[in-house]
């Protein structure tokens, strides 16, 4: 028995590829004055379906920014780091 669609697990590998590509470009955090380079990827509309693997939604921030802006949203869609679901 399988834990994940053979489709999701095709889209799990395309999105390790695609943020192994983004980490390397935007090695630095994307929060305003950080300039640490022990960064994670955050998803600027979350993981659901495709946003899993949309580019233009990734962001690098270092682990304290990541829980900073995912506790304080309003700010973080002010800064651009996080964006609503339902824009386009």
């Amino acid at each position: 028995m399988r834990n994940r669609s053979l489709k999701r697990a095709k889209q799990e590998r395309e999105y390790s590829k695609l943020r192994d590509k983004f980490l390397q470009d935007y090695p630095v955090c994307m929060f305003p004055k950080c300039q640490s380079e022990e960064v994670t990827l955050h998803h600027a509309k979350g993981r659901i379906g495709n946003l899993l693997t949309d580019v233009s939604t990734f962001r690098s921030l270092c682990f304290e920014h990541h829980q900073y802006i995912e506790l304080n949203p309003d700010i973080a869609k002010e800064w651009g780091l996080s964006e609503s679901r339902l824009s386009k």
